[in-house]
């Protein structure tokens, strides 16, 4: 990937490269970022993105379906590794006409600069931001995913959590669930959190959302759409999500799950310093959206080479 061309200001160069003065001219405007999905929790304080727009997610009307699997391929989330370790296994599997070539990438995530054959030339070791919720104080510590500027000359990050978003929803009959109301979650929480310890994740009280930490491994069998009887999107709510691990709890059957798509924030820089969510005028605002798509771009195209990987080196 080609090298960005310094169009930030300096502050936000300086904010993940302290000492970057001599890589100003390689990167573009801190490359902002992007998804297609900005969820927002049972506790109602985050935000939704669907496409380019922005509103607050409901609770759940419908039933939710589970996913037909074809196979019983296990999917991993897997842990950062090497990946030169990765490619180097690869090559001495593969006949010199197969070995892999990197797909060209758009503009990384904030804190990397890449050079054109897409070897990392500078990572920055400050990508973690923390965002307080002003309704419990409650801290959520996000990865910065992105940092730019809206036309209004705001300092804004796009920010993703360094633990699993999860929410939970209880089952109504055989193939429906419906959301948990805030006083219901409140008192299973305990229980949750001893599901997710069984299997060797902790339950984190977070700012705006609860998230997971520790690892997690799932099937096709784990996957479920959000669907109402007749077969359509559920409003407010992703359209695919990852079954975590299940629960019972006073005759009631329970589902922690993750959404399928990234939980993403847009923060904006106060005059204080500390960062706030965007208001809703804000995120209509152009620069928002570009780097929304910007994210959404270099995703898509992460996922295009790994499963280009994963299929020359016979793993499917």
């Amino acid at each position: 990937m080609a090298s960005s061309s310094a169009s930030s200001s300096s502050s936000n160069l300086s904010a993940i490269f302290p000492n970057s003065s001599s890589f100003n001219s390689q990167i573009t405007h801190l490359f902002p970022i992007q998804s297609s999905y900005f969820s927002k929790n049972y506790r109602k304080n985050a935000l939704k993105f669907s496409s380019l727009s922005c509103s607050a997610a409901k609770q759940q009307t419908g039933p939710v379906k589970k996913r037909t699997s074809t196979n019983n391929t296990k999917k991993k989330k897997k842990p950062i590794s090497n990946f030169e370790s990765d490619v180097e296994v690869e090559e001495k599997g593969l006949q010199s006409s197969e070995t892999y070539h990197p797909l060209p990438l758009p503009k990384p995530p904030a804190g990397f600069v890449l050079d054109e054959q897409g070897r990392v030339l500078m990572a920055s070791n400050k990508r973690i931001a923390t965002i307080v919720d002003s309704t419990n104080n409650f801290p959520l510590e996000c990865v910065i995913r992105r940092v730019f500027r809206s036309t209004r000359g705001d300092e804004c990050l796009l920010l993703c959590p360094v633990d699993m978003p999860v929410q939970i929803l209880k089952s109504t009959n055989v193939e429906g669930w419906s959301a948990v109301s805030d006083e219901e979650v409140e008192a299973i929480l305990p229980t949750a959190a001893y599901a997710l310890a069984k299997i060797h994740m902790h339950l984190v009280y977070s700012g705006f959302c609860y998230t997971a930490r520790g690892g997690c491994c799932y099937t096709e069998d784990d996957i479920f759409e959000f669907r109402t009887d007749d077969g359509d999107d559920v409003d407010g709510l992703p359209s695919e999500g990852i079954e975590i691990t299940c629960f019972h709890m006073d005759g009631s059957h329970y589902m922690i799950y993750t959404p399928s798509d990234p939980l993403l924030f847009v923060a904006v820089k106060g005059k204080d310093g500390l960062l706030q969510i965007a208001d809703d005028e804000l995120l209509e605002d152009p620069a928002i959206i570009s780097a929304i798509d910007e994210e959404t771009e270099f995703n898509a195209l992460v996922e295009e080479e790994a499963a280009l990987l994963e299929s020359l080196l016979g793993e499917r």
